[in-house]
């Protein structure tokens, strides 16, 4: 789902939960969401890319669920 990024540049100084993220991409029709649960996809997406050294994300430390871009 690359269009993540793009959701996230909309609001830099924010970190956002993967349900706010999720919102902005369908309100924004950054991507069709489509399947029983983009929420749970999404979420899976967001937690395996901020694992990742060389991720686009990451995790705001000590809170729960709240992602934001990393900035070159």
């Amino acid at each position: 789902m690359l269009v993540m990024p793009n959701a996230l540049e909309k609001h830099p100084n924010s970190p956002m939960t993967a349900k706010q993220i999720l919102e902005v991409i369908q309100k924004e029709g950054l991507k069709e969401t489509s399947g029983t649960s983009p929420l749970a996809c999404l979420n899976a997406m967001l937690h395996t890319n901020t694992r990742v050294g060389d991720g686009t994300f990451f995790k705001i430390p000590g809170k729960s669920g709240l992602y934001a871009l990393k900035v070159s």
